[in-house]
């Protein structure tokens, strides 16, 4: 065979194996509060600081990191100014997450 012919296929060889060496790797995907790959999170939305919430209504949310976010979007009473909250099964308080998306315990 020619050179250039064997070349050309022991390249496209050596990139199908690093594809499916690749396509072989564990990815390790985490998830916060003690929710599965893939739930979606029951989450109350809160307006206001905690200690004085008035309490707005409840929504589900794709992720915890963004039930602030999702209560915002949802609810105008909100006016941009509420904190998601959901309770977590490992502790006996609520995760939420305020509008900026930091995380903290009620």
């Amino acid at each position: 065979m020619n050179r250039d012919v064997l070349a050309k296929i022991s390249g496209a060889a050596g990139l199908i194996v690093t594809l499916l060496i690749v396509a072989a790797i564990p990815v390790k995907t985490t998830s916060a509060a003690s929710v599965g790959y893939g739930e979606v999170i029951s989450v109350s939305c809160y307006k206001g600081n905690p200690g004085e919430w008035s309490f707005i209504g409840n929504i589900t949310a794709p992720t915890p990191e963004i039930a602030s976010q999702s209560c915002n979007s949802l609810y105008a009473e909100c006016q941009g100014e509420c904190s998601g909250c959901f309770p977590d099964s490992d502790i006996t308080e609520n995760v939420c997450y305020d509008k900026a998306g930091r995380k903290f315990l009620n």
